[in-house]
């Protein structure tokens, strides 16, 4: 299956689709092509993450919108304007860096207002309302380095945010933090951006951050722009293997074309939504660990197969049970299950169980060459 752009139907089409747009963008830097021809188009107060692999390109984008590098080719579009040969300033963006970049000899207050140019009564009482809103109300008086860095992150952001700008721009910018404080952040940000209805793009590699935040994912690879859609589009509907193996986990299956033209796996008959072309006689069956149903016991039915279950690693909320099929062995299954599940108290290391594998979760892509 070749990759493809996967627009999120009427969505991408709708009278402000392309309030911002990105129209054939292409960057080189000597013979390593950065960006090969990128189109993306967002609706005005969209959340946009540009999703995939350190080299991708997604913050070769992001600096090109920024005006931080020039494209090649291609033209940037905001609100009917050509913004592309405009300077950095001319763009009416705010960003926030992954290393905060705030000045270390300015107090908190003195930090966010930088960008202003107000009389100092208004200044003052912009900066307030920017301290309460991202929750620094009383820290305007302190130095970045008597903040955690999750409050220097909120610097950054009220920093971003005090013109006012038309588009947020975000470069990896929780990264830096630990597991708890960006969990956090990451929740008081969606709020926060719902509320303002700023437009924003997030440069990211955490596929959990970009499920949870997006409105939109555009997910990138050697520089193209291999799918557009909502995130469960993307985890659930992945428009190539690239995009089914970099989100979320996933089980990969070799299936078989039997004499009638259904595909098997080891041994039994896969029914199956998706099709491939008729000339594919192998095939790779994708499905996600939590597609995996575990049998209490042996029920005949579609797409139900035995299994030995080799490992259970306990995950939190689910048990991750690492499965070989008895007919073959070689193939390996994961399964997720949580308490409530039928078959969570049949996976015992050692044990046989029936797994069912479910038919529209099911997806064949083309087999990889060996």
């Amino acid at each position: 299956m070749k990759p493809q752009a996967f627009h999120a139907g009427a969505a991408l089409v709708d009278a402000d689709a392309g309030w911002l747009r990105f129209d054939g963008i292409a960057k080189r830097f000597g013979r390593f092509t950065a960006l090969a021809g990128i189109d993306l188009a967002v609706r005005q107060g969209e959340f946009v993450c540009l999703l995939g692999p350190s080299g991708c390109g997604k913050t070769t984008l992001l600096r090109i919108l920024a005006g931080l590098e020039r494209q090649d080719a291609g033209a940037l579009w905001l609100g009917g304007r050509d913004i592309g040969h405009l300077p950095p300033a001319a763009r009416h963006y705010g960003i926030v860096f992954q290393s905060y970049a705030l000045f270390p000899n300015l107090d908190v207050a003195a930090n966010i207002g930088y960008g202003l140019r107000t009389d100092r009564a208004a200044k003052q009482r912009r900066v307030q309302e920017l301290l309460d809103l991202v929750g620094l109300a009383g820290a305007g008086a302190k130095y970045p380095a008597q903040l955690s860095g999750g409050q220097q992150q909120r610097v950054a952001l009220a920093r971003a945010l005090a013109t006012s700008p038309s588009l947020l721009l975000l470069d990896e910018p929780l990264s830096a933090l630990d597991a708890q404080v960006r969990e956090h952040l990451r929740r008081e940000l969606r709020s926060l951006q719902r509320k303002l209805g700023v437009t924003t793009l997030m440069v990211t590699h955490d596929q959990e951050e970009a499920l949870a935040l997006a409105d939109t994912i555009a997910v990138m690879s050697q520089g193209r722009i291999e799918q557009v859609g909502t995130p469960e589009q993307v985890y659930r509907q992945p428009a190539s293997r690239f995009v089914a193996d970099f989100v979320g986990r996933a089980n990969w299956l070799p299936v078989q074309r039997d004499a009638r033209g259904a595909f098997q796996l080891g041994g039994v008959r896969i029914a199956c939504e998706d099709t491939l072309d008729a000339s594919a006689t192998t095939a790779t069956l994708f499905c996600r660990p939590e597609d995996v149903r575990v049998q209490p016991h042996w029920l005949p039915g579609a797409n139900t197969l035995m299994a030995h279950v080799d490992r259970v690693d306990f995950m939190g909320g689910v048990r991750r049970a690492s499965l070989s099929l008895c007919a073959a062995h070689d193939v390996e299954i994961l399964a997720d299950l949580g308490p409530n599940d039928a078959g969570f108290h049949a996976l015992i290391p050692g044990q046989r169980v029936p797994v069912t594998l479910q038919p529209e979760r099911l997806r064949l892509f083309e087999a990889t060459p060996p």
